[in-house]
């Protein structure tokens, strides 16, 4: 199943989301593909937060970005297991990239 999602070079473009600061914290769906990224926060509400720690996503988990586009479902792995996530929730999750 995961092979239907093909990403090719350059074939995403970023949202261009509102949330981006100075500091490096962003939405995931500014991020780019093939990056090791660190979570920083979720701006959602309380089932979200739980639904996205459920999955393993919490801050300070590490996951690596592998498939991005704006509007488009987001590819990534994180513990191991690859998940696809919505546009929606994408904008929620907030990411810095590893040092």
């Amino acid at each position: 199943m995961l092979g239907m999602w093909k990403c090719k070079k350059g074939d995403a473009r970023p949202c261009k989301c509102r949330n981006a600061s100075e500091n490096g914290v962003r939405p995931l769906c500014e991020a780019r593909a093939g990056r090791r990224l660190k979570v920083a926060g979720i701006s959602g509400g309380r089932g979200l937060c739980a639904r996205m720690a459920a999955m393993g996503i919490y801050p300070g988990a590490e996951m690596e970005l592998v498939c991005a586009g704006c509007g488009a479902p987001c590819l990534v792995r994180i513990h191991g297991g690859t998940l696809s996530l919505g546009a929606g929730v994408c904008r929620k999750i907030l990411v810095s990239p590893m040092t």
